[in-house]
C-alpha cells in the first residue's frame, strides 16, 4: 500500500466518495502550481491549461481504475485516449519564434508531467504522484539558472545579431576571427527583410585559449563595439 495511503487511513486507497474527493483537491494543486508557473513566464499554455489537463487526466484515470477494480474490465481505454490528446495539445503549444529559436518544449513536456502526476494520483499512489510533484519544482526552479551558467561558458554558443546592412557580413566574420571566435554556422532571418537590416541567427565556437573561460556576455558586449552591428544577444 502506498506510504501516505497507509498514514490517512484505508479509506484513502480505496474507490470511495472521499478519497476521489482527495485525490481532485491533489490534482486541482499541481494544476494551479504547475500552471502558475508557466503563466509568470508568459507561455503558450498557462494556468487554465494545466489545471484542465490535471482535472481531465485525473478523471480519466478514476474512470479506468472504477472499471478494472470494481467492474472488472480487462484494459484501460479513457487513460491511452487522455495521453494522446495531451500530446496534441502539448505539440500546438511549440512555437518557432522570429529568432530562429523553439519555444515550448518546457511547457509541452511540463503538460504530460502533470498528466502523469494526476493519472498515478488516479490510482491511489500517492506518494509517487507527490514526489514527481516536487520533482518537477525543483527542477523547474534549479536547472534554468544552472543551464545558463553552463551555455554562458560553454566553447559553442548561438547568436542573434542585426547587421546595419547585408554588405557588413562577411566584415563582421572577419572581425569574430580575429577575436578568436569562429562561425560554424550563419543563417538569415527573413521576418526582417524589408526593415533594412540585416538579421542572422550564428552559430559560433570560441577558438582562443585566453577566452575558453570568459562569459559569453562580456564578449558580446566587446562585438557590440563594432560599427556593424546595431544589436547583439545570445540565444540561450
Amino acid at each position: 500500500m502506498d506510504v501516505i495511503s497507509e498514514l490517512l487511513g484505508r479509506w484513502s486507497g480505496e474507490f470511495n466518495s472521499f478519497s476521489c474527493l482527495l485525490k481532485i483537491c491533489i490534482c486541482l494543486i499541481v494544476g494551479i502550481v504547475m500552471g502558475s508557473e508557466r503563466a509568470k513566464k508568459s507561455q503558450a499554455a498557462g494556468l487554465k491549461t494545466y489545471v484542465f489537463v490535471s482535472v481531465a487526466s485525473l478523471l480519466a484515470g478514476l474512470f479506468d481504475y472504477y472499471m478494472i477494480t470494481v467492474k472488472s474490465l480487462a484494459f484501460s481505454f479513457a487513460c491511452p485516449l487522455t495521453m494522446i490528446a495531451t500530446a496534441i495539445i502539448s505539440s500546438n503549444t511549440i512555437l518557432f519564434n522570429s529568432k530562429n529559436q523553439f519555444r515550448g518544449l518546457t511547457t509541452a513536456v511540463g503538460l504530460i508531467c502533470a498528466e502523469a502526476v494526476s493519472l498515478v494520483v488516479a490510482h491511489g499512489l500517492y506518494f509517487v504522484g507527490l514526489s514527481g510533484f516536487i520533482l518537477y519544482l525543483i527542477c523547474s526552479f534549479a536547472l534554468p539558472k544552472i543551464e545558463v551558467d553552463i551555455k554562458r561558458r560553454s566553447e559553442t554558443f548561438d547568436i542573434y545579431v542585426e547587421l546595419k546592412a547585408r554588405e557588413d557580413l562577411n566584415k563582421f566574420v572577419r572581425a569574430l576571427r580575429d577575436i578568436g571566435v569562429k562561425v560554424n554556422g550563419v543563417e538569415l532571418n527573413p521576418a526582417y527583410s524589408n526593415s533594412g537590416l540585416a538579421v542572422y541567427t550564428m552559430s559560433l565556437k570560441i577558438n582562443k585559449k585566453e577566452l575558453a573561460s570568459t562569459d559569453h556576455k562580456d564578449l558580446l558586449t566587446a562585438i557590440s563595439e563594432l560599427d556593424t552591428v546595431n544589436y547583439i544577444e545570445e540565444i540561450l
